[in-house]
């Protein structure tokens, strides 16, 4: 049962799954590649870093060569949260969207439209149980709204499977 579920499931939503799987593997890919061109760059700073300390603490002596490391990178970093600063103040600014966004009694209204059919089917077919089981969900996908009704949904898919596995084992 569970693997007809499964079939069923991949056969309607493999088409969308693919290219986010294919986007997802590149994705990948690029911060693997980033995450080591990081490494070799943290890498290259750190013998630039130790390289430079020597050369000034030949010319100057280490404790100055030290000072004057630490006061190069000192600058390079107020220079950068300066940029940093002056990109982010100058961020274009967006206008408010001129479309407003949908009234909860809209979205209640669409729901209500959607259903009505199949309420009415199952009312002339005398199936009261799934009747009431459908007014129950509609009622609560107008209360809930998306972010809660996926929840739900999901806590739901997970008591679901977890009785199908229960249904399946032989007694003992």
């Amino acid at each position: 049962m569970n693997d007809f579920f499964t079939r069923q499931l991949r056969s309607l939503v493999g088409t969308v799954l693919d290219p986010i799987e294919s986007a997802g593997t590149r994705l990948l890919g690029i911060v693997a590649i980033g995450g080591v061109a990081v490494a070799c760059l943290i890498a290259a700073i750190a013998f630039i870093s130790i390289a430079l300390d020597q050369w000034l603490a030949q010319l100057t002596g280490p404790v100055i060569a030290a000072l004057c490391t630490a006061g190069f990178y000192l600058v390079i970093g107020v220079i950068c949260l300066l940029v940093l600063r002056a990109r982010n103040g100058t961020k274009p600014q967006i206008p408010p969207a001129s479309v407003p966004p949908a009234e909860k009694s809209d979205v209640s209204a669409s729901i209500e439209d959607t259903v009505a059919p199949f309420v009415a089917i199952l009312h002339d077919t005398g199936l009261k149980r799934e009747e009431v089981a459908v007014r129950l969900g509609t009622e609560m996908a107008k209360q809930l709204g998306p972010v809660g009704l996926v929840a739900t949904a999901l806590v739901a898919g997970f008591i679901l499977q977890r009785s199908l596995i229960d249904s399946n084992k032989p007694p003992r």
